[in-house]
């Protein structure tokens, strides 16, 4: 995980970037039309590696990607930019796995390859990080600490104040 000063993961989701194109790239040499892997062999390589290997960390680092808004800049697409650069990956691979032309939508390819749209696959990610966090048991380190945070959040909501939390819509 590359941590910079500012918080804001540009660094991370460059190489997280990378090394999903790197991943998708290496399965397009291995998956061809005529001979070579089917193209469910391609969605089983999606979800089990090149996923993953994106999406390392992410509950820690794609709260932006999943709210909506302009991003940190005023004019800037912020974490927008990053979640398009990351759906060119799965563009890639549902394209693969369809045997589909690039042109076409990349709706179309996700329904016909049965593949989650991109945001959704984030919230997916970040929802069952929740969901683990929430339900560790009592003996385990962290559960006091997010226990607090809970707590601390619930207060600032009672308030009428705004805290951090994603938004899963489209």
């Amino acid at each position: 995980m590359i941590i910079d000063e500012n918080l804001n993961f540009k660094e991370y989701v460059a190489y997280a970037f990378a090394k999903g194109t790197k991943y998708t790239l290496a399965c397009m040499r291995v998956i061809q039309l005529t001979k070579g892997m089917h193209g469910r062999a391609m969605k089983w390589l999606y979800e089990g590696i090149i996923l993953p290997k994106m999406l390392y960390t992410a509950d820690m680092w794609c709260s932006g990607l999943v709210s909506k808004g302009r991003g940190k800049q005023r004019g800037g697409r912020g974490p927008k930019g990053f979640a398009t650069q990351m759906l060119r990956v799965q563009c890639i691979a549902t394209t693969l796995i369809t045997g589909g032309l690039r042109s076409t939508s990349n709706d179309m390819l996700d329904v016909h390859a049965n593949v989650l749209p991109f945001q959704q696959t984030l919230c997916k990610i970040c929802l069952r990080a929740t969901i683990h966090m929430a339900t560790l048991p009592d003996t385990h380190p962290l559960a006091k600490n997010i226990r607090s945070a809970y707590m601390f959040s619930a207060k600032g909501n009672s308030r009428g104040e705004n805290n951090i939390h994603l938004h899963c819509t489209n």
